[in-house]
């Protein structure tokens, strides 16, 4: 598995962890736990998960970060947990653009559009590469400074090995025959599936069994896939999958 190249920084008092798998292209990841600390302006989401949604306003925020259709998004969410993933993913993919692309622009100038099978775009740069994840107490985000690549980003925690209806709905009968009985390399592949899906910007519009990961290569409806797959295993329990042209 690619080790990558890992800096931590400090960014408005959030530990965020730059991770350089191919140049020229930016990847960030941090605890969703540490965002909820610095960006409420109230110490209520210390433990997000059991709670039902909330009606967010902008003063719940210690800096304007989301502009007023952002947050009537977010409160249209029916679980708070989902309503957190999607401000804390957001907030980080600004904070990156904001640092390294786009930096004339504040954060809450810098918001996302959809295409028609949900791939997101950047709204005042919608050519500028990019690509969200989160699982668990992660949210990663990519971005590419050449502006004519495509990048896909996935990020899961490794869990107990999946039940076999899992498995047969996420992958082929050959790659569960690859993947043996190893859980750390059935989400490694997971990553790389989602990763590709977020690619081709289909996600789950595309059927998971015309896509499979063989021995690290990807294959698309039997053909074979030139594409750079890059993953990195972290904190000892969750792997990062990158693909790009």
């Amino acid at each position: 598995m690619y080790k990558g190249l890992m800096a931590t920084s400090i960014i408005n008092g959030i530990a965020i962890s730059t991770l350089s798998l191919k140049p020229g292209i930016t990847i960030w990841y941090c605890k969703i736990p540490h965002i909820i600390r610095a960006i409420f302006s109230k110490n209520i989401y210390h433990n997000y998960r059991p709670v039902v949604n909330e009606i967010f306003k902008k003063n719940d925020f210690n800096e304007p970060i989301f502009n007023t259709q952002e947050i009537n998004a977010v409160n249209g969410f029916r679980a708070f947990k989902k309503q957190i993933e999607w401000l804390c993913g957001r907030y980080l993919v600004k904070q990156l653009l904001h640092l390294n692309y786009l930096t004339k622009y504040p954060l809450e100038k810098i918001t996302l559009g959809y295409l028609e099978q949900g791939a997101p775009y950047v709204a005042i740069a919608p050519d500028l590469p990019i690509s969200i994840s989160h699982s668990n107490d992660y949210t990663a985000a990519a971005a590419a400074a050449d502006r004519t690549k495509i990048i896909g980003l996935d990020i899961e925690k490794i869990q107990k090995k999946p039940d076999k209806y899992f498995l047969k709905t996420a992958f082929t009968q050959k790659e569960i025959s690859q993947s043996g009985e190893s859980a750390e390399m059935i989400f490694k592949n997971w990553t790389i599936k989602e990763a590709y899906l977020k690619y081709i910007k289909k996600g789950f519009n595309e059927s998971l069994h015309k896509v499979e990961i063989l021995d690290n290569e990807i294959r698309h409806n039997n053909k074979k896939v030139d594409l750079d797959v890059h993953s990195i295993k972290f904190e000892e329990n969750y792997i990062l999958s990158m693909v790009s042209d």
